[in-house]
């Protein structure tokens, strides 16, 4: 702002000089000059009008992420493929994308847990399986569809151990993990190679393009686009959505 006072004072000044028959030439020279010097005077409007292009930047950025999930509502939260958690009724549906290698999914996963927990019967979870960094990604994602498929009532905690997992994330590890939830490694292992399983990955995969997610974890919740773990935003909307 005072970036633009201090042109809009230029150029008053020069509108302000008398007539004298000077060209454009010379007083687009003149205005050059001013110019030049209140930005040597005042190096600081050059932070000032950079942090406003970032905040004009991020305000469009979040507007078409909201613009596509309203577009692509239905995907969002009614793909009967998706695993849940938590009633069908409840007050309030969260949507997460995620990775099972993403260091910032494995965080929130404790805060998703966690409020879960503190709202019993109030929240239900929609996960979509993104997964982005790599062969291992993709291997516990098709691992945790496989579960899904195989036991819905495994599923939760299936996914909250791979995502306590840590390195490595290979197959022997995650058939071991399965095991542990009494899936039997034969039928993870067909389930997994499930044109099915292929085709699902594939359309959230695209669903996440046509909406502009760039990276996990990121959630939609009712009108709201909470892109990365921003755990204090996440608890005020959630705190909100159950208040009303």
């Amino acid at each position: 702002m005072r970036f633009l006072t201090g042109l809009l004072a230029a150029g008053l000044l020069v509108a302000c000089s008398p007539a004298n028959g000077d060209t454009d030439e010379t007083d687009s020279s003149a205005i050059e000059q001013i110019v030049h010097r209140y930005i040597v005077e005042n190096p600081e409007v050059i932070e000032e009008a950079i942090v406003e292009l970032q905040r004009r930047a991020r305000a469009r950025e979040q507007a078409q992420l909201i613009a596509g999930a309203q577009e692509y509502r239905d995907a969002i939260y009614e793909d009967a493929r998706d695993p849940v958690a938590g009633p069908e009724d409840a007050e309030l549906t969260i949507v997460e994308f995620f990775d099972y290698r993403c260091p910032y999914c494995v965080q929130v996963n404790d805060w998703l847990e966690d409020v879960m927990e503190r709202h019993e019967g109030r929240i239900r979870v929609v996960y979509k399986e993104l997964p982005l960094l790599g062969q291992a990604s993709e291997e516990a994602a098709r691992a945790a569809l496989a579960v899904w498929s195989l036991s819905p009532d495994t599923y939760r905690d299936f996914h909250n151990a791979l995502m306590q997992a840590g390195s490595p994330m290979n197959a022997e590890r995650i058939e071991l993990i399965a095991a542990e939830h009494g899936i039997e490694p034969d039928a993870l292992r067909e389930a997994m190679a499930s044109p099915e399983i292929e085709e699902h990955l594939d359309s959230v995969y695209q669903l996440a393009r046509s909406i502009g997610v760039s990276g996990t974890p990121f959630f939609v919740i009712g009108g709201d686009i909470i892109p990365g773990a921003d755990i204090g935003r996440l608890n005020r909307i959630v705190a909100a959505a159950l208040e009303n």
